[in-house]
């Protein structure tokens, strides 16, 4: 039987620096991706002006979700070069061209100064931002399942949706204090550039901590062994069974985070005009909510299984969306931040076991082209859509709870996937640390 190596990187602490690592430029980098839907009014504004607001949002909204089609794309190129030359390099890479984007969007000049041109190329720097979260999630997550060993792979994978969660924050954050310190006049004109700004710097920080880092356990065994996949796509389509279920289970953990996190502040403080100010707060206190349980959630995943979890998951979102979303729109700001908070709290019990069972539906040799091909699917169809259509949704039919249709369409397809989801769909068996992960084990990720 093949071992891994006893040093740094499979130790204790070799092992936190690089949760600690991944995590923190997942943060940067979702940072990068989301200012842009915390900027949709201004950037609509400038981009594709109309006199009407409504319609300059829904194309910022477009132009935000037609970054998540380039995902599968990104995932194709990126989710394979990880499961050949390793996680870290992948990880390295893309940070660098998401964060490169970012600094050209805040420097780009606007319609009115580049006519067409300005829109064009700005669809093509979102399009490329797309092309590189395809590889940041399927790396990232393949890195932090195969660093967190046997018993751990929830709790260890779930830092990535925290980091998530961190650097959607800092970005509403930061475009809440530019918004706070600058006039309306100066935020339209030059102030929303900022955020943007901002990635050079925060990009130099997290760069430095992901070159520190080492790669896998696993991917070095794989290396070392020359065990390395010579085809992973080919490999990733003939598991057909491990796609279907990705793809179900990717569906509704995309949706979910983006509608409640960023599309939730858009649907309290302009739909329901409770402001900008009580949608920075309540979104940020069910961020924090989230963030909390997250880790928790995790470790009862790892306890109990993938499957449960997800069960439970699914079936109080399902349950749930349109009461919370009823309550949102009554117009009482207490029931609105609890509405908020509680669906944070289903998402994050959904994301606590989906961010792990997504990985693990495929082999080390070939896992972060899984991720890659299998979840940038659904993260592009139903996540990066998930503004845009209950946007749509509202100025369709009239009614402001019409995207908790949308939300509830996505629950079951993420509850169907979990129900048919069994223990044998569990690659629990790569080297960790010189021991293989046993049926046992592997029964206990699906409590089955």
């Amino acid at each position: 039987m093949t071992t891994t190596p006893t040093g740094a990187a499979s130790a204790p602490m070799g092992r936190v620096r690089a949760i600690t690592g991944a995590t923190a430029g997942h943060a940067i980098e979702f940072f990068d991706f989301t200012v842009f839907g915390f900027l949709a009014v201004h950037i609509g504004h400038n981009f594709f002006p109309s006199g009407d607001p409504t319609a300059e949002l829904l194309s910022s909204f477009a132009v935000f979700g037609l970054a998540f089609f380039a995902r599968p794309l990104g995932g194709l190129i990126f989710g394979p070069l990880a499961d050949r030359i390793g996680r870290k390099r992948v990880l390295v890479l893309v940070l660098s061209l998401m964060s490169g984007c970012s600094l050209l969007i805040g420097l780009l000049p606007t319609y009115e100064s580049w006519g067409i041109a300005a829109p064009v190329i700005l669809v093509f720097l979102r399009l490329l931002q797309g092309f590189s979260a395809g590889g940041e999630y399927s790396s990232g997550s393949a890195f932090l399942l195969e660093f967190a060993g046997p018993g751990r792979r929830a709790f260890g994978v779930s830092w990535l949706t925290f980091g998530t969660t961190v650097g959607l924050t800092a970005g509403l954050l930061t475009v809440t204090g530019v918004t706070a310190v600058l006039s309306e006049d100066d935020m339209a004109e030059w102030g929303w550039r900022i955020p943007f700004l901002m990635a050079a710097p925060l990009a130099a920080i997290a760069l430095y901590i992901r070159a520190k880092i080492e790669d896998t356990p696993e991917f070095q065994a794989l290396a070392r062994t020359e065990q390395i996949s010579a085809a992973p796509v080919r490999e990733v389509v003939k598991r057909k069974r491990g796609l279907a279920l990705i793809v179900g289970i990717g569906a509704m953990h995309a949706t979910c985070f983006y509608a409640v996190f960023t599309y939730m502040p858009t649907y309290i403080g302009t739909v329901n005009s409770y402001g900008a100010t009580f949608a920075l707060i309540s979104t940020l206190v069910s961020a924090a909510v989230t963030m909390i349980v997250l880790p928790v959630l995790a470790t009862v995943s790892d306890r109990v299984g993938r499957r449960p979890v997800l069960i439970a998951g699914a079936l109080g979102f399902a349950a749930l969306v349109f009461p919370v979303f009823g309550g949102i729109t009554v117009g009482n700001p207490a029931l609105a931040m609890a509405s908020q908070v509680a669906l944070g709290v289903l998402t994050a019990t959904y994301l606590s076991a989906s961010a792990a069972a997504m990985p693990e539906l495929f082999p080390a040799s070939v896992r972060s082209t899984g991720v890659a091909v299998g979840f940038n699917i659904p993260a592009a169809v139903f996540g990066g859509g998930a503004p845009f259509v209950a946007t749509y949704l509202i100025d369709l039919t009239g009614w402001t709870v019409a995207p908790a249709m949308y939300l509830l369409g996505t629950a079951l397809i993420g509850l169907v996937a979990a129900l048919v989801l069994r223990s044998g769909d569990i690659h629990g068996d790569e080297i960790v640390e010189g021991q293989r992960l046993g049926v046992s084990e592997r029964d206990a990720v699906t409590g089955t």
